[in-house]
């Protein structure tokens, strides 16, 4: 009887969390104010995974939101994973699933109490089913416990490389004919702006399969079996120095050949013009991205470092309201960033480090500002998994984390506008090791 009182609240704990799911799906959908989910064409979702993945800071698949809203039929409810719903509530102003939940307890309970009377009475009728069913499980698998159950079925997969400077062809060897399973796809973890998620169902009489990655960047191929992870490869995909790329406000992290910007020619500084990007045929939206990215081995511990760099984002630049400065490290196990804006629209000003992060939705966060008429400077000390962050000398954060960072393999600063940027130097307090680039 207990084992059936722990299924009845697992049971009773899932059809909640759908319920808690399918509200954050309705407030989602309410703040875009497009025309209704049901009528979205692949673009939207495609958008709409590039909105939240910018807000959150947390990569979101076109292809989960279409699972999340019905559009790819998968089971009577898709639960998905944890990431999934942190990035989901965040993108609504939340610090988290579990922030969202509990501020929207009093809505579920509403939502509840709006039940029908032949809905309870029909609920009523299927309990007493409902019981019969469960202990019927639980006196199956209570007479099968000494038998040993089979977790997994056998298949191997390796890479042949894993870093390589672009275009870098990675080649996955597999061999996947010993199992059963017809739902195992391999995801390289990259968002092609016309083909959308690389996304392959490897071929059970074949036994490799090469992918080329042609964008710089630090990628985790994922194999799966349906939401099932079976194995995970990290891909450093290294750069030939420093990419940048022009986005619109609506395409935050597409990268790609026909938006990538020209060798820069500013001495001094990494900076494009508005009238240079259009002198390179580039068109420039009202509203746009600059974005600049390097990856590489630096070889610089991301637990103990120091980072220095200074900028500018001003409106005789390119700039545009509310204008920002963005920093995202990337590391061997985590991404690190933060998120610094000029007075008054603190509400987007963010930091994540290790497993901590902080948002303006829900923080004073006024002390992480610039000035954009001015030069700033951020300054980072990373000792031991301490952290100390200052802004044109005033310290504006002091906190700490659990999970090892691992190296640093990239960098990526972008501001919202053309924005400046004067150097950045990054230094291993352990080794000495030093990267410097002042864009002379």
């Amino acid at each position: 009887m207990q084992n059936l009182f722990k299924v009845l609240h697992i049971v009773q704990k899932g059809m909640i969390e759908q319920d808690y799911l399918n509200y954050c799906l309705s407030q989602v959908e309410k703040k875009l104010n497009w025309r209704k989910s049901s009528l979205w064409k692949e673009s939207d979702f495609i958008k709409l995974a590039d909105t939240i993945s910018n807000t959150s800071e947390i990569s979101i698949s076109p292809h989960t939101l279409k699972r999340l809203f019905g559009k790819i039929k998968y089971k009577e409810h898709y639960n998905p994973q944890q990431a999934t719903k942190n990035a989901l509530s965040k993108f609504l102003g939340y610090a988290s699933w579990e922030d969202f939940v509990k501020n929207n307890k009093e809505n579920i309970y509403k939502k509840e109490a709006a039940v029908t009377t032949k809905n309870k009475r029909n609920l009523l009728y299927a309990i007493p089913l409902l019981i019969v069913a469960i202990v019927f499980v639980v006196y199956s698998v209570k007479s099968k416990e000494h038998k040993k159950i089979k977790v997994e079925e056998p298949f191997l997969f390796a890479l042949k490389d894993s870093v390589g400077t672009v275009p870098f062809t990675v080649q996955a060897n597999y061999d996947f004919s010993k199992n059963s399973s017809d739902s195992i796809y391999i995801d390289y973890d990259f968002k092609h702006p016309v083909m959308g998620d690389q996304i392959i169902k490897p071929d059970k009489n074949k036994f490799a399969y090469n992918f080329t990655y042609q964008i710089p960047g630090y990628y985790q191929m994922i194999v799966k079996d349906n939401l099932d992870t079976l194995k995970t490869k990290n891909i450093l995909a290294m750069s030939k120095g420093w990419n940048s790329y022009l986005t619109d406000e609506g395409y935050i992290g597409r990268y790609w050949m026909d938006n990538k910007m020209p060798k820069n020619t500013t001495k001094g500084f990494l900076y494009y013009s508005p009238d240079e990007m259009k002198q390179n045929g580039m068109k420039v939206p009202p509203v746009y991205y600059l974005v600049n990215r390097i990856f590489k081995k630096f070889n610089i511990d991301g637990d103990n470092f120091t980072l220095k760099t200074k900028f500018k984002n001003a409106k005789a630049f390119g700039g545009i309201t509310c204008y920002d400065f963005i920093l995202r490290l990337y590391c061997e196990n985590n991404r690190n960033s933060i998120k610094l804006m000029e007075t008054g629209c603190s509400q987007f000003s963010g930091l994540k480090f290790g497993e901590n992060t902080i948002n303006g939705s829900h923080e004073n966060l006024s002390d992480f500002k610039i000035n954009p008429e001015e030069w700033n400077t951020l300054y980072i000390k990373v000792h031991k998994k301490n952290v100390k962050v200052s802004v044109n000398n005033i310290v504006i954060y002091t906190g700490n984390y659990t999970n090892p960072n691992g190296n640093i393999v990239g960098v990526e600063n972008s501001f919202k506008g053309s924005g400046m940027l004067d150097y950045l130097k990054i230094k291993d307090l352990t080794t000495g090791t030093t990267y410097f680039n002042d864009f002379d």
